[in-house]
């Protein structure tokens, strides 16, 4: 008998997760391109709070998105989801910006070797 609301629960946090993450994902390129210029000179916390503050914008433009397209979704659900999205999309910013510096410095360092 009590299974019924824990599995209705269960479910709704695995859509919810996966909610955040597509949304958190989409967003991915349009922040990096907002701040990269910008947590150069940045240390680690200063720069994931800095995307965190850019993001916000590009994070409720895609909630919203996401929202109209998914069918059953409570409306009053999406302040929640903004924030975890918000809060997931900082590490991915971050890590992606990492990567593509490191391939730019060992590309210029391949052909100073050259």
């Amino acid at each position: 008998m009590l299974q019924r609301p824990f599995a209705v629960a269960a479910r709704r946090r695995r859509m919810l997760d996966a909610l955040v993450l597509r949304i958190a994902e989409s967003s991915v390129e349009a922040i990096c391109a907002l701040v990269a210029d910008r947590i150069q000179s940045m240390g680690l916390c200063e720069a994931r709070g800095y995307v965190r503050a850019r993001a916000s914008a590009e994070i409720r433009r895609q909630a919203r998105q996401a929202f109209s397209q998914q069918p059953g979704v409570d409306p009053a659900w999406e302040p929640l989801v903004v924030l975890r999205a918000t809060e997931r999309v900082g590490p991915l910013a971050l890590r992606q910006l990492s990567a593509t510096r490191t391939r730019q410095v060992g590309a210029t360092s391949q052909r100073r070797a050259a």
